[in-house]
């Protein structure tokens, strides 16, 4: 008797079932304007400690950011917030309703771009190029939140830091002096 082989048949391999995409979405979303708050019930403290804690800024920097900026809430500023150098002080006005942890965060980006030299800014700005259209947190954000091309640096700058920390590309951080 002659035992003949079968013929094995290859495994049935099923295909891999592909998962959808991961969707990512902004971290820090835009916090609507808080109209229930007024000069009386904002506290200062509260909202850079919930910044802090928030936008993980090193234990290290949290006096130089306390002690260093001059901020101030005022319901008849023009504008939701805004900073700039006065008397070799840096000063940060928001207004109320727009007092919050992004807002301020924002803010205190700006002062941190301050910081950087003229060469610094160039190069956060070459480097930001480099991965404005393959990072796809910043893809994303620039669909929605994109600035005008004159305040491009800085605030690009700003809102990087306000939307995307911490998934902002490790190329730019190092532009962010004393927020990582």
């Amino acid at each position: 008797m002659c035992w003949k082989k079968k013929p094995v048949k290859p495994p049935v391999v099923e295909p891999p079932i592909e998962e959808p995409p991961v969707s990512i979405t902004i971290p820090h979303p835009e916090e609507p304007p808080d109209y229930s708050k007024t000069m009386d019930n904002v506290n200062i403290d509260t909202v850079i400690d919930e910044w802090l804690i928030k936008y993980q800024v090193p234990e290290i920097y949290y006096s130089w950011w306390r002690d260093k900026i001059v901020i101030k809430v005022d319901d008849q500023f023009p504008y939701p917030a805004g900073t700039w150098e006065q008397d070799g002080k840096r000063h940060l006005t928001v207004r109320p309703e727009f007092f919050n942890p992004g807002v301020l965060a924002h803010e205190e980006a700006h002062v941190s771009y301050s910081l950087l030299t003229p060469g610094q800014k160039t190069d956060f700005s070459n480097k930001l190029f480099s991965v404005e259209s393959s990072d796809p947190y910043i893809v994303l954000l620039w669909k929605t939140k994109r600035p005008t091309w004159g305040e491009y640096e800085v605030e690009g700058h700003a809102e990087l830091y306000r939307y995307l920390h911490p998934h902002i590309p490790a190329k730019l951080i190092p532009y962010y002096p004393n927020l990582f």
